[in-house]
């Protein structure tokens, strides 16, 4: 059983105005405000629920470098750096752990594969390396019989869901942003194909900045401004 999601409490009164509003208090909600309000901005983050209590409590927590695409690791590898800075910053444990992540596989493809990831690896500097059949059957024992090898880095590691974002929202507010639970996002105030504001199911609050960060629930606030997400069934290839 998963740990319960560490509540926290909501700010009840709306601010009339707001630099930039966030639509959900999950992960990326919680720390885009706590990036916004780091650097002077006057933040309102949203959630319809309680922050946390969706995706972003619904996960194994993996912070990891190892195996990305090459694109994808400038932003992994500082994204990792900045979970060192914040349980520094914000003094609260978020479950955060470089505890080591292993990969196992029984597919010889699947390992040559790993294995010429480790240039991609020494590029930018990840620390990582191929496991023996036998260092991942002593690992992983349950299925000793199958593996052919894995992969080891010793710096990745993992956040604790049912902590790290409530941590993050509290240390939002203790920069400055505010945070309203059981309050939806209706919708967008548009002048002159501009932002004006976003109307909430607790009033309304002026500003000329929305950070979507509602994660399933995003197409169903944006649609109604003609955006859609394509199914990555209907992608052409």
């Amino acid at each position: 059983m998963s740990p319960r999601v560490e509540s926290i409490h909501s700010d009840e009164r709306l601010p009339a105005e707001a630099d930039v509003v966030i639509v959900g208090g999950g992960i990326l909600g919680s720390t885009a405000a706590y990036f916004l309000a780091k650097r002077g901005l006057s933040v309102a983050l949203l959630e319809k629920g309680h922050v946390a209590c969706e995706q972003s409590s619904r996960n194994w927590g993996w912070c990891r470098q190892q195996n990305r695409d090459r694109r994808e690791l400038p932003l992994s590898v500082l994204s990792m750096r900045l979970w060192d800075e914040l349980t520094r910053d914000i003094n609260r444990d978020l479950g955060f752990r470089r505890c080591g992540l292993v990969y196992a596989t029984h597919d010889e493809a699947v390992l040559a594969g790993w294995e010429r990831w480790r240039e991609v690896a020494r590029e930018y500097e990840v620390g990582t390396r191929i496991l023996s059949r036998a260092e991942v059957a002593e690992r992983v024992p349950e299925a000793r019989d199958k593996w052919v090898g894995g992969s080891y880095s010793e710096r990745d590691g993992k956040a604790e869901p049912a902590l790290a974002a409530p941590a993050i929202a509290d240390g939002a507010r203790a920069l400055g942003a505010t945070i309203h639970q059981e309050c939806a996002a209706r919708a967008l105030d548009l002048a002159n194909g501009k932002i004006a504001g976003v109307h909430t199911e607790k009033g309304y609050i002026r500003t000329s900045a929305v950070l979507c960060a509602a994660g399933a629930w995003s197409s169903r606030f944006l649609r109604p401004l003609g955006i859609r997400f394509p199914h990555p069934m209907n992608r052409s290839s």
